[in-house]
């Protein structure tokens, strides 16, 4: 995006195919040298933009001098990115490839590593600070006080996880800065050296999301690059545009791309502050689209034609057409003058106040006039806000490479921060033989590490069998559901658990765990045989032998058993038996058969024909035909002269583990478990039983009653884990009676 250097020169703007823009080509003199690898010396930076990729190869000299060999860049072909994050992975591979090869060629060189920077997308960052005891540890070294600062990482990397709508969303961090180091409670510019009790550290950390993270070290692996390091654009830009000797200064530095803007604070000898929006050059670009109906790369060489008199362009219904350049760039006002209020309000709300400078770098820097609107908004003078170019870079040395635009400012800030190891790498461990990318100043545990895999909480931690409770004959009963089979792991060939931490280079086995089977059981289970035998008395129909009711309706012996079932299984095998069933007072009647009066023991048979009646008759003399028992019953329930209703089983309807708490009962009507083994909770207001696994419960078990997808969230949704009010972690022990929450936020 480079202005033409000639006046008012009439300027054709025509489609055509984007060219890769070439910098200080070397020339092959002779015979094709055989390619060599690259040193640990040779930094191969490359900035993956919205609009294109840029690739520089450098070195350091032994006076920490950043020497530029070779730089290139390459645009997008297709909108293959939207707002700094990757969409289209296999095309921007193919782009970054050939960055690569192409100056690999020119350089007869074999790239390996690779460091690379993120744009600010979703970006989330923290202060926060740590301390260590040195008293016993002598002169402070390097190697104490990386440890220092990672546990600060580690300390705001926790606090970040541990917030509302953060629980199913790993963070990486992707830069960090100390604002201030502590000795023994007083500031200090420097730690190395000194001695002293304690040592601390203030650290502003720098966050991104793993989609954003994950995409770029997915191009890397396209084009076998290890990645050396990774920081925040901003930070690259910083790092070479104000180094810590201009930072006392309140300096702001916006990396204006394509897709997003970048922002960085620096005052008091650091850097303070992170921002970004997601508005940037694109803005102007398709605001052109709109206004003069032309294509995506024809409104990107008309925005760049700034030293052009007069415009020329086909717009897509294949007119020519020209504007003069004044009136194109006042048709733009509005564009240009969000990006600019945008820019300083981002400023502003990082800074707090107008900042005493500032410096655009990046492509979308060279809009005309942007710098005054900026100033205009901030309110500061327009002299205070420049565009960071070459000539702006510090300790960096360009050589015979051919670069001025500012959209080489963060490739190269890439580069010397690399060179300042402040970049970041990501630990890889075996997971079942699939590699897995883990931030290297994150503490995780085969539970982090499962989840980042994508596992579900029901396969990590399996869910016991659901209990099932009835009463049986006024008594309540409970039937213990299958234990769990629990989850296989180990970690290098040993046994391990979900809590046992892991690091770099591990191997871990996983087997998923097994769901319990849920309790199930018949009548016939506990009553035996169910008969079907049948007598009449008076001519209505009354059942004997063993006789099983649910919910005061008979069932057959095959019937299931359900929840929270009232269930009585009764034995009638004699008519005394029948006599104390029946429900209705039977001390004043007689009962006969074939004009026999009948016994109490007399045995049931199939079938059986009796008749009723009162004691003062049947000393008289015995009746053939008499109906008292039919008489009571119908005055007591008319009911009871239908034949009743067998009820047929009924399966049980089967139930997904992420569903199963959805039909427990109120809590009142749970039996009491055994002291000091399952646990009660509440999830969503129903009462859920986790069984004893042989180890403290904790609030991932929970998540395996959620009936929710974490994995695939509605849009600008998040998930609320809490209990008794209080945010939770996966790790989190949780207890009997506590009230538990896994919803989407409102």
């Amino acid at each position: 995006m480079e202005k033409a250097t000639a006046a008012k020169e009439t300027k054709t703007v025509r489609k055509k195919k984007p060219a890769a823009k070439k910098t200080a080509a070397k020339k092959p003199s002779g015979e094709k040298a055989v390619k060599r690898k690259q040193t640990p010396n040779e930094i191969f930076s490359l900035d993956i933009g919205t609009r294109t990729v840029v690739g520089v190869l450098g070195h350091i000299d032994e006076d920490d001098v950043f020497h530029i060999d070779d730089a290139i860049s390459i645009p997008h072909k297709s909108r293959a990115m939207t707002d700094g994050q990757i969409e289209d992975i296999a095309e921007v591979a193919r782009i970054s490839g050939d960055v690569k090869k192409r100056l690999e060629e020119r350089n007869n060189i074999i790239l390996t590593d690779v460091s690379i920077a993120a744009a600010g997308r979703a970006l989330k960052t923290r202060r926060i600070n740590a301390e260590i005891d040195i008293e016993d540890k002598g002169y402070i070294n390097e190697e104490i006080l990386k440890s220092l600062e990672m546990d600060a990482i580690a300390s705001a990397q926790a606090e970040l996880d541990g917030e509302d709508g953060n629980a199913n969303i790993n963070f990486y961090c992707v830069g960090h800065t100390v604002i201030k180091y502590f000795l023994d409670e007083y500031p200090i510019k420097s730690l190395l050296g000194h001695k002293g009790k304690k040592a601390a550290a203030e650290i502003i950390a720098a966050f991104l999301p793993d989609a954003v993270v994950e995409s770029l070290y997915a191009v890397m692996d396209k084009n076998g690059l290890a990645v050396r390091s990774l920081t925040l654009e901003p930070i690259a830009a910083m790092n070479v545009i104000i180094p810590p000797e201009v930072r006392l200064i309140n300096i702001a530095l916006v990396d204006i791309g394509a897709g997003t803007s970048d922002i960085a604070i620096s005052r008091d000898g650091s850097i303070v502050a992170y921002a970004m929006a997601t508005v940037a050059g694109d803005e102007i670009t398709e605001d052109i689209i709109r206004k003069y109906l032309v294509d995506f790369n024809t409104a990107e060489e008309m925005k760049q034609s700034a030293s052009s008199e007069v415009i020329k362009y086909t717009n897509i219904l294949g007119m020519e057409q020209e504007v003069s350049a004044a009136e194109f760039f006042k048709s733009l006002f509005p564009a240009v003058d969000m990006l600019a209020d945008t820019i300083a309000k981002g400023i502003l709300e990082a800074n707090g106040e107008p900042p005493t400078a500032v410096f655009l770098v990046g492509g979308g820097s060279q809009v005309p006039e942007l710098t005054k609107y900026v100033a205009e908004k901030l309110g500061v003078p327009d002299e205070r806000v420049a565009v960071g170019g070459h000539k702006f870079m510090k300790n960096v040395s360009l050589g015979s490479v051919q670069i001025s635009g500012p959209e080489f400012v963060t490739p190269i800030g890439i580069g010397v921060t690399a060179t300042l190891q402040r970049g970041y790498d990501f630990s890889i461990i075996d997971l079942n033989g699939e590699k897995v990318r883990v931030f290297d100043t994150k503490k995780i545990t085969v539970a982090d590490l499962l989840r980042i895999a994508g596992y579900k909480p029901n396969q990590i931690i399996g869910r016991s069998g659901r209990n099932l409770t009835f009463m049986l004959n006024g008594e309540r009963q409970t039937i213990g559901g299958k234990y769990a089979v629990p989850a296989e792991i180990t970690v290098n060939g040993e046994i391990a658990a979900i809590d046992t931490p892991v690091k770099q280079g591990d191997r871990v086995t996983f087997k998923e765990a097994e769901n319990g089977v849920n309790a199930s059981v018949n009548i016939s289970d506990i009553a035996g045989d169910v008969s079907e035998h049948k007598i009449t008395i008076d001519d209505l129909d009354y059942s004997f032998g063993t006789v099983a009711r649910v919910n005061g309706k008979q069932v057959s012996g095959e019937y299931n058993i359900q929840n929270y079932d009232e269930v009585s299984v009764s034995s009638i095998e004699t008519l005394g038996d029948l006599m104390m069933a029946l429900p209705f007072d039977t001390s004043e009647i007689v009962f006969m058969k074939n004009g026999k009066k009948l016994r109490f023991d007399y045995i049931l048979n199939d079938n059986d024909a009796i008749i009723t009646c009162d004691k003062a008759s049947a000393e008289a003399v015995i009746p053939e035909t008499s109906s008292l028992a039919r008489q009571i019953a119908e005055r007591n329930d008319p009911t009871l002269i239908r034949e009743e209703e067998i009820i047929e089983p009924v399966a049980e309807e089967v139930k997904s583990s992420d569903t199963a708490a959805s039909d427990a009962a109120p809590e009142e009507n749970t039996p009491a478990l055994p002291a000091g083994e399952p646990i009660t909770v509440m999830l969503n207001g129903r009462p859920i039983t986790l069984e004893w696994t042989g180890s403290d419960h904790v609030f991932l078990e929970v998540m395996a009653f959620a009936n929710i997808d974490t994995r695939h969230a509605p849009p600008g949704k998040t998930v609320i884990t809490t209990a008794n009010g209080v945010n939770m972690g996966f790790m989190d022990p949780i207890k009997d009676g506590d009230i538990c929450v896994v919803k989407w936020e409102d």
